[in-house]
């Protein structure tokens, strides 16, 4: 007999992958900062919820497009992150790690792989009571990236005033935060902006030679250092807008992953390529993959029912290992890696 089983609908038990763990050793030529702060939960959070938040629906994307994502949140309104003892340390550890920043066709200053370089950098991002503070605000169940190199990216104001801080874009990755580490109410220009809109119509904005709709830009009003805003940042384009003046801008961004990996990975591996030393980036690829296979194994062990459908059994079997398949199709191509966005419009 067959069955119109499928592990996607399956969802009764509504199994959640464990948390990939943190490498145990440091990359080759990266040490930990010797003079920093300790990361202290009690001390350096102060977590405050987002009052009001906007739907991928609100955007405008469609059911189908919505169904493809693990959640249909879109952003949120400010929230708060750090308390002021928080936001010293953030800023104290981001200013020694600012000469390890690199640059690239979207943004001229930013920094990888910092917490392979700082434990303050690395237990902020990794904090279990910030992934929970964020699974309430997502809705599902997240935990820090898989792709170590997600955590922690921080932005540095670029020195041509003519330079966006960051050019038009969506995020290579699905869900994050955008953090206030230094003090917002400081700077003239150089906001923190997203469209009210789809990803496909940027593209035709972009394709006709168009400017961004003014009155579709959205400018949140940061009251201070230590606050953010939290999106699916792989849904909604977003950039850092000029500065107007000089001024020492360093915003944080940290990745997430849903616990539940039924939904497909909106990472985009070209991009990060194109920016992240390799020696770090494949590994960290081949685990993210394997990690996101193991989930979708383990629901496939856990629910696949009794049948004689072998076609159903196949195709399961081939959807749990596709993210693998994808990895070593990633890591076979040659070609050098490109970053995409949108430019300045």
């Amino acid at each position: 007999m067959g069955t119109s089983f499928t592990l996607e609908s399956a969802m009764s038990k509504q199994l959640a992958n464990q948390p990939i763990a943190f490498p145990k050793t440091l990359p080759e030529g990266y040490q930990y900062l010797d003079n920093e702060p300790t990361y202290n939960a009690d001390k350096h959070l102060q977590l405050e919820h987002p009052k009001e938040s906007l739907s991928l629906h609100d955007f405008g994307y469609s059911a189908v497009e919505i169904n493809e994502c693990p959640t249909d949140f879109g952003i949120s309104g400010i929230a708060r992150l750090l308390s002021d003892d928080g936001v010293s340390a953030l800023m104290d550890v981001a200013q020694q790690l600012r000469h390890f920043a690199v640059g690239g066709e979207r943004i001229q200053y930013m920094l990888r792989g910092g917490v392979y370089r700082s434990r303050f950098l690395r237990d902020l991002c990794l904090c279990p009571r910030v992934s929970e503070f964020l699974s309430d605000i997502y809705g599902i169940a997240v935990a820090p990236h898989s792709v170590p190199l997600h955590l922690g990216h921080c932005n540095y104001a670029p020195d041509d005033l003519d330079r966006a801080v960051d050019k038009w874009h969506s995020d290579t990755l699905g869900l994050d935060y955008v953090l206030m580490v230094s003090d917002p109410r400081e700077q003239v220009g150089g906001e923190f902006q997203y469209f009210l809109g789809t990803k496909s119509e940027v593209e035709e904005i972009k394709r006709k030679g168009q400017s961004m709709p003014e009155d579709r830009i959205v400018s949140p009003d940061f009251p201070g250092p230590g606050y953010m805003v939290v999106m699916q940042g792989g849904m909604i384009v977003h950039r850092g807008a000029k500065l107007k003046e000089p001024f020492d801008r360093i915003t944080m961004v940290n990745g997430y992953v849903p616990l539940d990996t039924i939904s497909s990975d909106p990472s985009r591996f070209s991009d990060i390529k194109a920016v992240d030393p390799h020696d770090l980036l494949f590994p960290e690829w081949a685990r993210h993959k394997a990690w996101l296979a193991r989930g979708r194994l383990d629901r496939l062990i856990d629910e696949l029912p009794f049948t004689e459908d072998r076609q159903l059994i196949i195709k399961e079997l081939k959807g749990a290992i596709q993210e693998v398949e994808v990895a070593i199709k990633d890591l076979s191509d040659e070609a050098p890696g490109v970053s995409s966005n949108y430019g300045d419009l």
